[in-house]
């Protein structure tokens, strides 16, 4: 799912991880991997309008938020 501002782009994974991608130039550069934080995998993601933050929710109904400039929870 690419961010508001089309700088990211977050991909939700059935091995319970997220991967985001930052880029650049048309590239897609490794950005963040957001590993061991939930316990089953993704089902929905959204964007804060500003494509500073992410939300992610996994089949067991775990909400997490992720703000993604600083990669950190």
């Amino acid at each position: 799912m690419y961010s508001p501002n089309e700088e990211y782009l977050a991909i939700g994974s059935h091995d319970d991880a997220i991967y985001i991608y930052k880029i650049e130039d048309g590239k897609y550069n490794h950005h963040w991997s957001i590993v061991n934080i939930h316990t089953s995998a993704i089902t929905a993601m959204d964007w804060s309008r500003d494509s500073k933050y992410l939300r992610a929710v996994d089949q067991a109904y775990a909400k997490q938020f992720y703000d993604v400039e600083k990669c950190a929870p």
